[in-house]
């Protein structure tokens, strides 16, 4: 009688316990392939072929790394942005005129160019290592499209009341 699928589901959910899916694939594949494939026992060549087609579009693992070197530019690019604007409002107060006006105009400059930015260059560098999508500028991607979500949210629960 062949495996139902929740059967098979719950080999899957059992063997996850104790294995990370990219190892159970690698034994599932080593079983059938050394004894599946060379044993006379038909139920078990049939079992270990099934194991085996369980596992079959397992994806290889996400780099932990690069997981981590994501977050880590993620929040450094955040803390430049919040120190860009910070310094913006405090350096007319800390430095003369022709100190504070060209570090402003700089930052400015900085902040409204279309030109792409080396840390956000990086994160897709990683993002695409990691087979995420690609973002077009980090404060559209972390801080504008979250607020409007938001706001289009709000506004689809409350109607026409604000």
């Amino acid at each position: 009688m062949p495996t139902s699928k929740d059967e098979a589901q719950a080999i899957v959910d059992i063997v996850g316990e104790y294995l990370r899916s990219h190892k159970a694939k690698e034994l599932c594949a080593r079983l059938d392939s050394e004894v599946g494939s060379l044993t006379d026992n038909a139920s078990l060549r049939d079992s270990l072929s099934m194991l085996h087609g369980l596992y079959e579009n397992v994806s290889p693992p996400r780099s932990r790394f690069l997981d981590c070197l994501l977050g880590v530019v993620v929040v450094v690019h955040s803390l430049v942005i919040m120190t860009n604007i910070v310094a913006f409002f405090v350096l007319p107060f800390l430095y003369s005129l022709w100190v504070w006006v060209p570090l402003n105009s700089f930052i400015l400059t900085v902040t409204f160019t279309r030109e792409i930015c080396p840390l956000t260059r990086l994160e897709n560098r990683i993002r695409v290592a990691l087979d995420k999508p690609r973002i077009g500028g980090f404060i559209g991607h972390y801080f504008i499209r979250p607020v409007r979500s938001r706001l289009e949210d709000w506004k689809a629960c409350h109607g026409s009341e604000a």
